[in-house]
């Protein structure tokens, strides 16, 4: 009776073991930088045990598709479950062994031992994906092009392109949108390009870049038409980084200048002081420039770079806006800008202007009755040298001298108007004058002297200075006035 017992045991788990079963499906080699796929197919009643692998060899694992399905085969319902998978290596791993459990019998798949190897050119009469420079030595942030060329033969159905993100590991770098295409014999070549600049003497080189093409299958007939993906490998370009002399950071050709609108003020007026730099380089790692000044009243805004690609070359200009406000005559000191010439291999120091700003007192401009005086004086003056000429050269120059008194009286009366009109506007409420200015910089010159009176009336009167909408500007700073009650 045991031996039927045994009998009927083994029959059931040699039955059963023709249905259940794991089908690992791994390759033996990956190319760094792609995605690693295997699958993993299991058969049976009842999956029982399935391992929970989320990462392998330290990598994340991610699931990318699962498919269910079941069959009825000599009365016994048996399922399919079939998973694939896929993470990115880096380097050679070992697979490790997967535990599974089906129909209560416990099922192990073997370690196996998985080259990851770096990719390679890829040789092909074909297709061809190439990558170049004009030289291969380079100082640290010295931008140079990177051609990227694709060649492949006229016949070919293409449907799609599409270049793999680069990795350009220790660069800075930017695609340059205009892409160039033509023949060449019996090839069409696509050429793109990328601006590029090391920041550091640990790059070697540029490790190859990859193109996914989507061509038609011809082996494949069938009434409708099929694709397949190719994955073309370009050549890696070995590079030399070398170090910049003297902590240098810009590398290229600069030109910097300094502008003022005006060198003599009254106190607490603004003054405008405008930076400018431009060139071809790296631009964009010009710092934020500051103004070595103590006891001065600075509003500055932040600088202003553009940039754009011309004929190979980076080109840009950085500009910085600043507003000067002091009660005492004070200097702008020169500024220093220190770069690397690529081409005469040393380092070049430009300068710009310094300026000293003079602050005008009250006390220094000639009152009414003092210009009246000086001019008496000059009459008396004149009269004495008269005494000696003869009575017909007096009348000659008596003549003269009415005509040119009656225009110096006339002038006079004028300059009494004017200044008495000039008395009467500043002594006009501080909104009319606001509401009467018919320029930014009138109505700068009428706010200096209220600044740090009020933090927004403050933002107003820098926006000024920027260019901004004068009429709007204006309209706010009689609001800000108005509730100031200045």
């Amino acid at each position: 009776m045991k031996i039927i017992k045994i009998f009927l045991l083994l029959q059931f788990l040699l039955f059963s073991s023709l249905f259940a079963n794991v089908n690992l499906s791994i390759n033996d080699k990956g190319i760094k930088g792609e995605r690693f796929n295997f699958t993993i197919e299991l058969t049976g009643e009842s999956i029982d045990y399935f391992p929970d692998f989320s990462t392998i060899d330290e990598n994340i694992v991610q699931e990318i598709s699962t498919n269910v399905s079941t069959s009825f085969i000599n009365g016994k319902i048996t399922k399919i479950i079939k998973k694939s998978y896929s993470f990115e290596p880096t380097k050679s791993f070992i697979f490790p062994s997967l535990n599974f459990v089906i129909d209560g019998i416990e099922y192990k798949t073997p370690e196996k031992n998985i080259i990851i190897e770096n990719p390679s050119k890829t040789i092909s009469s074909i297709f061809d994906l190439s990558i170049n420079s004009e030289k291969n030595e380079f100082y640290i942030n010295e931008n140079f092009i990177l051609k990227v060329i694709f060649k492949y033969k006229k016949n070919m159905q293409i449907v799609d392109l599409s270049l793999d993100k680069p990795n350009f590991k220790d660069f800075w770098y930017k695609q340059i949108e205009k892409s160039r295409s033509y023949e060449e014999g019996e090839y069409n070549i696509l050429e793109l390009d990328f601006l590029l600049t090391p920041l550091n003497t640990n790059i070697k080189k540029i490790e190859p870049l990859s193109l996914n093409v989507k061509v038609l299958d011809e082996s494949h007939k069938s009434f409708f038409s099929s694709t397949k993906v190719l994955k073309i490998y370009s050549n890696e370009l070995n590079l030399n980084i070398k170090e910049l002399p003297n902590n240098i950071i810009l590398v290229g050709d600069f030109s910097i200048e300094s502008i003022i609108d005006k060198q003599k003020v009254k106190a607490g007026e603004a003054i405008s002081y405008k930076l400018k730099i431009k060139g071809n380089g790296n631009i964009d790692d010009i710092p934020d420039i500051k103004l070595p000044l103590t006891d001065i009243t600075v509003y500055e805004n932040k600088p202003i770079i553009k940039t754009k690609i011309l004929e190979n070359e980076y080109i840009g200009e950085y500009e910085k806006n600043f507003l000067l406000i002091s009660d005492r005559s004070f200097e702008i000191p020169s500024l220093e800008l220190e770069y690397f010439d690529k081409n005469r291999k040393e380092v070049i120091k430009k300068n710009t202007n310094s300026f000293y700003i003079e602050i005008l007192s009250s006390d220094t401009k000639e009152t009414v009755l003092q210009k009246e005086i000086k001019i008496e004086k000059q009459n008396e003056d004149l009269a004495k040298q008269l005494v000696a000429i003869s009575i017909l050269e007096q009348r000659v120059l008596f003549f003269i001298l009415g005509v040119v008194s009656c225009l110096l009286i006339i002038s006079l009366y004028f300059y009494v108007i004017n200044s008495k009109q000039k008395k009467e506007y500043k002594n006009r409420p501080l909104t009319k004058r606001v509401s009467s200015s018919k320029s930014k910089e009138e109505l700068i010159k009428i706010l200096a002297i209220y600044l740090k009176v009020d933090s927004k009336l403050d933002e107003l009167i820098l926006k000024l200075e920027k260019d901004e909408d004068f009429k709007s500007l204006k309209k706010e700073i009689l609001k800000v006035l108005k509730n100031l009650k200045l």
